[in-house]
């Protein structure tokens, strides 16, 4: 249903247009001082997405989420049972709930792949108190990115405390879709994310398993610059939203010559319909003459690597050998 409203031009860029469709619990309107009220609240929130996703020069079109006003509606009842509703004549429904009603209501958002649905509930007994609270409208810029392709990034981060192997947390990058709130900066990734969704109706997963590069490659160096001739290379993965290293190695390879390694990407990141790929990240190991060291390959690395062109994303890993504290006579 997304349509391009403009064709490029001379330093025109393409605008990608999105309807949307509105339901809000009545609570929702009588406590916020009645529909009209809500009209001008529902207004500020999408000039405050719209402006979101168009001041970034990187972005490659102009994007535009309208509201369909004559289809904007007032419901009773359950919200998270009104998000299944169908909407065949808009590309979004968005179902906000600022009054919690009933014990199955949630609070918090999230976007509905299968559905092309924007949850957003932002209860008077939350931080936010309100759907339309600064702090609530960067959440629904959140879900919004979701809606463009890109995945939640702080869904490959790895708690210290969760990592068997060595320790170490993984902090992931500043963006969006990392902690929205009071955050106005899209990554690389996410940009080139909604420049691959351009304006088609998209699946997250889709797009995530198209965007992937066929290889990995794994290099070692020893800090001196020397190649390490021979090594051992695990790959520990990471679970979506587990924040945790598994402790044992979904693949696990030898360095035998050059200094590196190549290996299909699908050995570790291997193709699944829910997320596009199995794992969010995934810890490497290189293992020589019993020093180890050590990087990440979360998802976002991984697929910039193919949006730069790309057919194998690699990594370097130095290995440190002991300094001695004697000096040979």
């Amino acid at each position: 249903m997304a349509m391009v409203l403009g064709a490029m031009m001379t330093n025109a860029q393409p605008v990608h247009s999105f309807s949307v469709k509105i339901g809000i619990d009545h609570e929702s309107v009588d406590s916020l001082g009645g529909r009209k009220n809500v009209e001008r609240l529902i207004t500020d929130m999408f000039r405050r997405i719209n402006k979101a996703f168009n001041y970034d020069a990187r972005f490659e079109a102009i994007y535009h989420f309208e509201v369909d006003w004559d289809a904007f509606y007032i419901y009773k009842g359950i919200s998270t049972k009104e998000v299944f509703k169908p909407h065949p004549n808009h590309d979004y429904l968005v179902v906000m709930d600022g009054y919690k009603s009933d014990p199955k209501e949630q609070g918090g958002g999230w976007y509905g792949d299968k559905i092309q649905t924007v949850y957003h509930a932002r209860t008077h007994n939350d931080r936010f108190n309100s759907p339309f609270e600064p702090g609530a409208i960067d959440g629904i810029i959140h879900e919004f990115g979701h809606a463009r392709g890109i995945p939640d990034i702080y869904a490959m981060k790895v708690d210290a405390d969760k990592n068997p192997i060595n320790g170490q947390p993984f902090l992931g990058t500043r963006c969006i879709m990392d902690y929205p709130y009071g955050e106005t900066y899209w990554s690389d990734y996410a940009v080139n994310m909604i420049n691959l969704a351009g304006g088609r109706n998209i699946d997250i997963d889709d797009v995530v398993m198209k965007a992937v590069p066929d290889n990995i490659v794994i290099k070692a160096r020893w800090a001196d610059g020397k190649v390490v001739e021979s090594a051992t290379v695990k790959c520990y993965p990471v679970g979506w939203y587990s924040y945790t290293v598994q402790k044992q190695p979904v693949f696990t390879t030898e360095i035998v010559k050059k200094g590196e390694v190549k290996f299909q990407t699908k050995e570790v990141f291997s193709r699944e319909k829910e997320f596009g790929v199995k794992y969010s990240n995934c810890l490497v190991e290189v293992e020589a003459e019993g020093k180890k060291g050590y990087a990440w390959i979360p998802l976002y690395y991984l697929q910039n690597c193919w949006f730069d062109g790309k057919d194998s994303c690699e990594l370097e890993i130095t290995l440190k050998r002991d300094i001695k504290l004697t000096r040979d006579i």
